[in-house]
């Protein structure tokens, strides 16, 4: 189970080694809304075609 993170979990550039020179934060950005929105536009795309 996850557990809870802090400011600076979240949004220090390689806090954690895996995810590079990125944060933590960007990562659940692009996994949840950002992905979101590229699917939609994606799908509106395909729609017009």
């Amino acid at each position: 189970m996850p557990r809870p993170t802090n400011k600076e979990e979240l949004f220090t550039k390689s806090y954690y080694d895996w995810t590079g020179t990125t944060t933590l934060g960007a990562y659940f950005i692009s996994a949840t809304s950002s992905h979101y929105d590229w699917a939609n536009k994606l799908l509106k795309k395909m729609r017009k075609n």
